[in-house]
């Protein structure tokens, strides 16, 4: 597994038919299935992944009014970290017209292995993750 000082190449176009099929890593417990600091309910079992540790769609997961942010951090071309978080927001009324209104992120988590974030990034589309990639 690789963690900083890595290089980090996130080309849409090295995704093959294996991966875009694949499941992915669950970016709420790591892959492990559990989550430790709610071990008083129902075990600590995922709910989002089933305590599978595995995903294949987390719009459902998410909601109607949120999204899933990837940013990866890079260095000269060297993966230096990355986080994922789910962005919340309402829709507002102005004089002008209808527009989000932003709201606390209401789950995050720093994911330092770049083989993870390359999982979660080359499956981004299928999985409904926004990315962004940060100098």
């Amino acid at each position: 597994m690789g963690t900083g000082g890595e290089s980090f190449h996130p080309n849409p176009r090295a995704m093959t038919a294996a991966t875009a099929t694949a499941t992915c890593t669950c970016p709420f417990c790591g892959g492990s299935g559990k989550l430790h600091h709610f071990s008083h309910i129902q075990n600590g079992d995922c709910f989002a992944c089933g305590a599978t540790g595995e995903l294949r769609d987390i719009n459902a997961f998410i909601g109607d009014n949120s999204d899933l942010v990837l940013t990866v951090y890079v260095n000269n071309g060297t993966f230096s970290g990355a986080e994922i978080r789910r962005r919340t927001w309402k829709i507002a009324s102005s004089s002008i017209g209808q527009y989000k209104e932003w709201g606390r992120d209401s789950f995050f988590r720093v994911i330092t292995d770049a083989d993870e974030a390359r999982q979660i990034w080359r499956n981004a589309k299928r999985l409904g993750v926004l990315t962004e990639l940060v100098n």
